[in-house]
C-alpha cells in the first residue's frame, strides 16, 4: 500500500467536544519507506465575532522500515483569545502481514483559560486487520482519550473501514462520544474518497459530520448541542522525486454556532 495512506489518515473527529484533531489513520505501507519532513500553515476566516485563525505546523516521519514507523508533529494555532502548541507522538507498529496497530499521544500546555483550542493530554490506539482474500479491506477499531482540564473530558469509540483498488481508497469511520462533565453521548461520521498514485499526485475530499454534546461549568451549568458538517479537499503533488506541495480547503458549518472557511499550504520533503 503506499506510503501516503499513512498520512492521508481518515481522521477522528471531535466532534462530541467541538475540536478536529488528526487520527491514527488506516493502512501502513510495505517495504522500504522514506523519511519525510512536512511543514506549512493555515488559515481561517469564522464568522459570527470568532474571528480569523491561523496556525504553522510540522511534522517528522522516520520510515526507514516496515515494521515500525514514528512520527512527531508540532502545531501552534492563535486565534484572537491567545495562542497555544501542540505537541504529539505517533507510530505505526505492524505485528504480522495481516494486523497492525496505530497510537499516538499528544500535549498542549494551558497559558490561559482563554487560549485552549487542543487537548491538555490526549492519547490514542487502534487495531486494524486486512481481510482476506485479498487483504484490500481493512477493518479497524480505536479508542480515544481526551483531557481539556477545566472545561472538561472525556473518550473516543471508533470503528471504520478502508477499501482501495487500484489508484482509489475509500474509507468510513463511525464514531461515539462520550463528554465529561455531565456524562453526554453523542455520534458522528466522516466518509473519504481519494485517488491518485505515489510519488506523482493524490486528491481527495472528506465528508464528515455528527452531535456535539458538551456542558459548560459556570454558576448556571448548562449544556452546547449542536450539529455539525465539514468538508475537506486536498491536492498533493510532486515536483521531483524528494519534493513536493500540498494544498487543502475546508469548510464547516457549525449549526446555530458559526461557520468556517479554511486553506492550507504545506511543503514536504522526503528521503
Amino acid at each position: 500500500m503506499p506510503w501516503f495512506i499513512l498520512r492521508i489518515t481518515v481522521f477522528i473527529l471531535l466532534l462530541g467536544t467541538g475540536c478536529a484533531m488528526a487520527q491514527i489513520g488506516p493502512a501502513p505501507a510495505t517495504g522500504m519507506l522514506p523519511t519525510r519532513l512536512e511543514f506549512g500553515g493555515y488559515y481561517s476566516w469564522v464568522d459570527r465575532g470568532y474571528g480569523d485563525w491561523r496556525g504553522l505546523n510540522a511534522e517528522v516521519w522516520l520510515g526507514r522500515t516496515r515494521r515500525f514507523v514514528p512520527g512527531f508533529m508540532i502545531d501552534s494555532q492563535t486565534r484572537p483569545s491567545g495562542t497555544q502548541q501542540d505537541y504529539a507522538f505517533m507510530s505505526y507498529m505492524n505485528w504480522t502481514d495481516s494486523f497492525y496497530t496505530v497510537q499516538g499521544i499528544s500535549g498542549a500546555p494551558q497559558r490561559s483559560d482563554q487560549a485552549i483550542f487542543f487537548p491538555k493530554i490526549r492519547y490514542d490506539i487502534k487495531g486494524n486487520w486486512k481481510l482476506p482474500p485479498d487483504k484490500s479491506f481493512v477493518l479497524g477499531v480505536g479508542y480515544t482519550h481526551f483531557d481539556f482540564g477545566r472545561p472538561g473530558h472525556g473518550q473516543i469509540f471508533n470503528i471504520g473501514g478502508l477499501y482501495y483498488r487500484k489508484k482509489c481508497v475509500v474509507a468510513g469511520n463511525l464514531f461515539v462520544n462520550e463528554s465529561r462533565p455531565g456524562n453526554l453521548w453523542s455520534t458522528s461520521g466522516s466518509l473519504a474518497v481519494q485517488y491518485g498514485t505515489e510519488g506523482k499526485y493524490w486528491f481527495g475530499v472528506t465528508a464528515s459530520g455528527g452531535r456535539e454534546l458538551y456542558r459548560i461549568e459556570t454558576l448556571s451549568p448548562f449544556d452546547v448541542r449542536l450539529n455539525s458538517l465539514t468538508f475537506d479537499l486536498f491536492y498533493r503533488r510532486w515536483i521531483s522525486r524528494h519534493f513536493g506541495y500540498n494544498f487543502g480547503f475546508t469548510y464547516q458549518d457549525k449549526l446555530d454556532a458559526y461557520r468556517r472557511v479554511g486553506i492550507s499550504a504545506r511543503l514536504f520533503l522526503e528521503h
